[in-house]
């Protein structure tokens, strides 16, 4: 007596050419100060990812350069919970050059993102705090 197994099943070729994993597009998009990772930054987010807490989220993400110069650094799709954005600023305070991938913003949303950045907590603030209360 033999035994007969079925043959594996084997998935057919995919039609045509297969699609990479595509970069996320953030050519519209709407530029705001917001916390990525903890972190304070530049992004543009785009217009087409709807608004919803369990959608990925494209940004382009721009690192301070000089005083009011920010530059691209990259772009990512990220998960809602490592994203907050802060406030969204206006298209009459900011220049965006594509052909350079540079911002300008004005002085007003510099102060902003100047006084956010130094409020932002140190790891070494809470032992700081706490030595001192013991002192007393």
């Amino acid at each position: 007596m033999s035994l007969a197994y079925a043959a594996p099943y084997t998935f057919p070729p995919p039609l045509g050419e297969t699609i990479r994993y595509a970069q996320p597009s953030v050519e519209d998009g709407q530029f705001a100060i917001a916390r990525v990772n903890g972190t304070i930054r530049l992004v543009q987010v785009s217009l087409s990812t709807p608004a919803s807490a369990l959608t990925t989220v494209d940004v382009k993400i721009f690192r301070h350069e000089f005083i009011h110069i920010f530059r691209y650094l990259e772009c990512r799709t990220l998960h809602p919970a490592d994203v907050h954005i802060i406030e969204l600023i206006d298209e009459h305070h900011k220049t965006y050059e594509e052909d350079s991938d540079t911002v300008f913003l004005a002085k007003d949303v510099m102060e902003r993102i100047s006084k956010l950045t130094s409020r932002a907590p140190s790891a070494a603030y809470p032992q700081q705090h706490f030595s001192r209360m013991r002192r007393r």
